[in-house]
C-alpha cells in the first residue's frame, strides 16, 4: 500500500515536472531560434551552417543555413560537415561496442590488443590501458607532427600510432587528464585489430548504416563526391575559400564527415539506451556508463560533462582548421542540440566561456548551448566575447601595428640625417648604434625563418590562423628589408664621417714650409 501510495505521488510530481517542462516544439520557440541562429550567422559572417534539435527519440527541428560553397549551393540539413574532434565520442562507441561483444576489456593495457604499442618509457607503456586512452588519462601529449600529416594510405593510422614509440609522457599514467588526439589514433588502431577490418570499415557498417547515416563518410574523396561543404577560413573578419589536406592518420580523433540530419540519429540513440529506429547500437548498461560524469575535469567515455546554469549537460566540440561543430544534450529535459559550420580560426578558441577540455568549436559551442537554453526555456547562458568582438579587437591591434611600421619606414630618411648630425665617432658607439639597428630590424624575421622551419607547433597555429601568419610573415620581410636598407645608408653615412674627421685632422696639422739646414 505504501509502496502504491508513493508510486502515484511520484507520478503526479513527475507528471507536474513535466507539465512545467517547456514544449520544445512550441512554433515559437522555433521562430526565436531560427531568428537567433540568422542573426549570429550575419554578425559573425558564418558562410554555411547547419542545426538539428532533438528531444526524446523525435527530430524536432532540421534546418540549413547560408551556402555551401563559393558558388551559392544551399546548405540543406543533408549537407556533408566535417565535425572534427567529435569523431572521438563515434570511435568511443566503436570501442564499446567491441566491450558489449566481449572482445576488449576496458581496463586491459593497450598491449594485449596492440602488442607493438610503446612510448618512450617501456614500464609506462604496459600500464596504458584503453579506459585511460577513453578518458585521456594515458598522460599521452598532442603530437602537432601528427596534427600536420597529409597521408592518405592505408597504412597512416598504423604509421601515427607507432610514431608514439619515441614520445614522452606529459603525466604519470591514470594520474591526471590530458587532452591529445593519439589517445583516439591508438583507440581506432585497437578497433581496427580487434575487429579485423579497417577503422573505417568498422564504422561503416556498425555505426553508420544502423543509425541509417546515408551522408556520413570516412574518406574525403567519398565524402566530396557526395557535396562535402567547402571549409573557409576568417581573414580579419572575412570567410575565405580554402581547401586543406585530409589527415588520415588522425581520422579516430578528428576527421569524420557528417551532415546535421546524420548527427540526429546518433543522438536519438545516446539519449534512448543506444536505440535508433529499430536498431540497438550499444547495450543500455553500457549507453549509462557512457554517460556518467567524469570525475574531474576532462573525457568520461567518450564525452566532457560540464554545467550550464547549474544543470549537468553531456557536451564535445569539434573543430578542424577549416570547419567547427558542437553537441550539446541536457539529460533531464532529453533534448540535444547539434550544430556545425563551414568556418572557423583560432579566435574561435577565445569566443565563448570556458568549460571545455578542448577549445575546439568555440562559436558553434556557445551557439548550441545558447539554442538548448531557447528550447528548453531556461535561461540563456553568457556567450562570451563573441567572435565578431574578438575579430574587431584584433583587427584594430593590426591595423594599430601596421601604422607603426608605416612610420617607422616613413622616418627612415630623417634617422640617417639624425645619424649623420650626432657624434657617434668611437667604435663602441658604432657598435652599440647598430646592434640596436639589428635587433629592430632582423629579430623577427629571424624569428620567423626558425619557427616556419622547425616548429610544428607554429605550422599548426599558422593553420588555424593563416591572416595572422600571413601578416606575420609581410612585416618580418620588410622589416628585413629596411634593416638592409638602413644598414648601407649608416655604413655610408659611417665612412662619410670618418672620411671627414680624417680630413679635419689633416687640415689641422701645421705645415713646415722652407725650414733651413744648419
Amino acid at each position: 500500500m505504501k509502496v502504491g501510495v508513493l508510486f502515484s505521488l511520484t507520478l503526479i510530481f513527475a507528471t507536474t515536472i513535466a507539465a512545467q517542462q517547456p514544449a520544445v516544439n512550441d512554433a515559437s520557440a522555433f521562430r526565436a531560434i531560427d531568428s537567433y541562429v540568422t542573426t549570429k550567422m550575419r554578425s559573425s559572417r558564418i558562410p554555411g551552417l547547419s542545426l538539428a534539435i532533438v528531444r526524446g527519440d523525435s527530430v524536432v527541428f532540421l534546418k540549413g543555413y547560408g551556402h555551401a560553397d563559393p558558388t551559392g549551393r544551399a546548405v540543406t540539413p543533408q549537407t556533408p560537415f566535417r565535425i572534427g574532434s567529435i569523431t572521438k565520442t563515434i570511435t568511443a562507441l566503436a570501442v564499446l561496442q567491441l566491450v558489449d561483444a566481449g572482445k576488449i576489456n576496458l581496463d586491459a593495457p593497450v598491449q594485449r590488443y596492440l602488442p607493438w604499442f610503446r612510448v618512450a618509457d617501456r614500464a609506462a607503456s604496459a600500464r596504458i590501458t584503453v579506459r585511460h586512452l577513453l578518458t585521456m588519462t594515458s598522460g599521452l601529449p598532442q603530437s602537432y607532427e601528427t596534427q600536420l600529416s597529409t597521408a592518405q594510405d592505408d597504412g597512416a593510422l598504423e604509421r601515427a600510432v607507432r610514431s608514439l614509440e619515441s614520445t614522452e609522457l606529459v603525466a604519470p599514467v591514470g594520474r591526471s587528464f590530458s587532452y591529445s588526439n593519439a589517445n583516439y589514433e591508438v583507440l581506432g588502431m585497437i578497433v581496427q585489430q580487434v575487429s579485423g577490418v579497417s577503422y573505417e570499415d568498422y564504422v561503416k557498417a556498425h555505426v553508420f548504416a544502423p543509425l541509417q547515416m546515408h551522408n556520413s563518410f570516412l574518406s574525403n574523396r567519398e565524402a566530396e563526391d557526395h557535396q562535402l561543404a567547402s571549409g573557409y577560413q576568417w581573414w580579419f573578419g572575412l570567410p575565405v575559400a580554402t581547401e586543406l589536406s585530409y589527415n588520415r592518420g588522425e581520422l579516430p580523433a578528428g576527421y569524420i564527415v557528417a551532415s546535421a540530419e546524420d548527427m540526429s540519429h546518433f543522438l536519438i540513440a545516446e539519449m534512448n539506451d543506444g536505440r535508433y529506429a529499430n536498431a540497438s547500437v550499444l547495450s543500455p548498461t553500457l549507453m549509462s556508463a557512457r554517460h556518467l560524469a567524469a570525475p574531474e575535469e576532462g573525457y568520461g567515455l567518450g564525452w566532457e560533462f560540464l554545467k550550464i546554469n547549474g544543470r549537468p549537460m553531456i557536451n564535445l566540440d569539434g573543430g578542424t582548421a577549416t570547419f567547427q561543430a558542437s553537441i550539446f544534450i541536457d539529460p533531464a529535459a532529453r533534448v540535444a542540440v547539434f550544430i556545425t559550420a563551414n568556418v572557423i580560426n583560432a579566435l574561435d578558441a577565445f569566443s565563448s566561456p570556458s568549460g571545455s577540455t578542448s577549445l575546439d568549436g568555440a562559436t558553434t559551442r556557445a551557439m548550441a548551448a545558447t539554442v538548448l537554453s531557447m528550447a528548453t526555456n531556461e535561461p540563456l547562458p553568457y556567450e562570451g566575447p563573441g567572435h565578431e568582438t574578438l575579430t574587431v579587437f584584433f583587427d584594430l591591434v593590426i591595423a594599430g601595428l601596421t601604422i607603426l611600421l608605416v612610420i617607422s619606414l616613413a622616418r627612415l630618411p630623417r634617422n640617417l640625417r639624425r645619424i649623420a648630425r650626432a657624434a657617434i665617432v668611437t667604435r663602441g658607439d658604432k657598435i652599440r648604434h647598430c646592434v640596436s639597428m639589428v635587433t629592430r630590424n632582423f629579430v623577427l624575421p629571424i624569428v620567423m625563418l626558425y619557427l616556419t622551419l622547425w616548429s610544428p607547433a607554429w605550422k599548426v597555429l599558422a593553420e588555424f590562423q593563416p591572416d595572422l601568419a600571413c601578416w606575420l610573415y609581410i612585416v618580418a620581410l620588410v622589416l628585413a628589408v629596411k634593416g638592409v636598407i638602413e644598414l648601407w645608408n649608416t655604413a655610408r653615412v659611417f665612412r662619410g664621417m670618418t672620411h671627414l674627421r680624417r680630413t679635419n685632422v689633416a687640415l689641422s696639422e701645421p705645415i713646415m714650409v722652407g725650414r733651413s739646414i744648419p
